[in-house]
């Protein structure tokens, strides 16, 4: 992992918007998070044994429990994912450590069109490689363009997703105004209710038939 890495995010179509993270792959979470801290960066949020991909798919197959330690940080505006994986069970994160890749992982963007996004995606040389969560609720999905080697973090931008990402930044700035690192709940990020209304939503949706599927990963 180097400092510089964050200067070289990719150029991406305006579709897709601006880059908001930049992941690693670690072996060791601590050991990680104590090297950026020599680059002047933490403390860290950092969360433990958690499966953060729900109802997802790895390569076409139906994937089960993925558990990782996740650590947070931020440089100016970008925020950095350290991600460890903690078992040997297929998984992106344990691919690319099998192929001993190095570096950034993947970058983050966020879609308020997920579906447009994705299937924009698909149409210009991406493979997905995971696809999660549910159609018309929240999707994320991983998407890797095999030319460049880049992968993308695709996320739906939306009233579950973005209280999601703005208690990161809330928790990370009293985290990092002490120089330490913060352990939290993962599961204790997004409002209730926020979760109520995005169900609200999502039900009248699927009552009237409004939700459209998307193509899941092959």
């Amino acid at each position: 992992m180097k400092l510089g890495d964050l200067k070289e995010t990719p150029p991406l179509p305006d579709m897709f918007g601006a880059v908001r993270q930049i992941a690693y792959i670690v072996d060791d979470i601590d050991a990680a998070m104590a090297h950026w801290k020599t680059l002047g960066i933490g403390g860290f949020l950092v969360t433990r044994d958690v499966s953060p991909l729900q109802n997802a798919f790895y390569r076409g197959e139906k994937s089960g429990p993925t558990k990782v330690h996740i650590a947070f940080g931020y440089v100016g505006d970008m925020q950095i994912e350290l991600i460890e994986p903690l078992h040997d069970t297929p998984s992106i994160y344990t691919e690319a450590q099998k192929r001993g890749l190095t570096g950034v992982h993947h970058f983050a963007i966020c879609v308020d069109d997920f579906l447009a996004s994705y299937n924009q995606a698909l149409d210009n040389g991406y493979e997905a490689i995971v696809d999660s969560g549910v159609d018309g609720l929240a999707r994320m999905s991983y998407v890797e363009n095999p030319d460049t080697g880049i992968i993308l973090e695709m996320i739906e931008w939306n009233d579950l997703t973005r209280p999601y990402f703005d208690a990161i930044h809330s928790m990370w700035a009293e985290a990092d105004a002490k120089g330490q690192n913060t352990e939290f709940k993962l599961a204790a990020l997004t409002p209730k209710g926020a979760t109520i209304k995005a169900l609200g939503k999502f039900f009248v949706k699927k009552l009237t038939g409004q939700i459209k599927q998307s193509r899941r990963a092959v």
